[in-house]
């Protein structure tokens, strides 16, 4: 279990720098008028948080890793709290790529 968790910490990680850089660029494209919208994600059933931003769906997302951690279940117990966390990891990845690439 302890592999697993520190294999998500790492790819948040991976992530906080890249959705650091995001952010900044919807804010520039906030400032020239562009990026007019209310939250990344739609009606999503992954994340609670509703932003136009990256790192609140990057710390919902640490503090289920750091809830997990901390929690006394086993990889079979937890296997539906790794899955999400998994899911929402991917998403935030592949969105922040998506922009990066709709940026070039």
């Amino acid at each position: 279990m302890e592999n697993i968790v520190n294999s998500l910490e790492e790819n948040l990680k991976d992530l906080y720098r890249k959705a650091i850089d995001a952010d900044k660029h919807l804010n520039d494209l906030k400032k020239s008028g562009h990026g007019k919208f209310g939250s990344i994600f739609k009606e999503s059933d992954l994340f609670t948080v509703k932003s136009d931003k990256f790192m609140p769906y990057l710390e919902e997302t640490a503090e289920q890793i750091l809830t997990l951690k901390n929690s006394d279940k086993d990889l079979t117990n937890a296997k539906d709290d790794i899955e999400v966390i998994v899911k929402k990891l991917h998403l935030l990845h592949k969105t922040i790529a998506e922009l990066k690439n709709a940026l070039k």
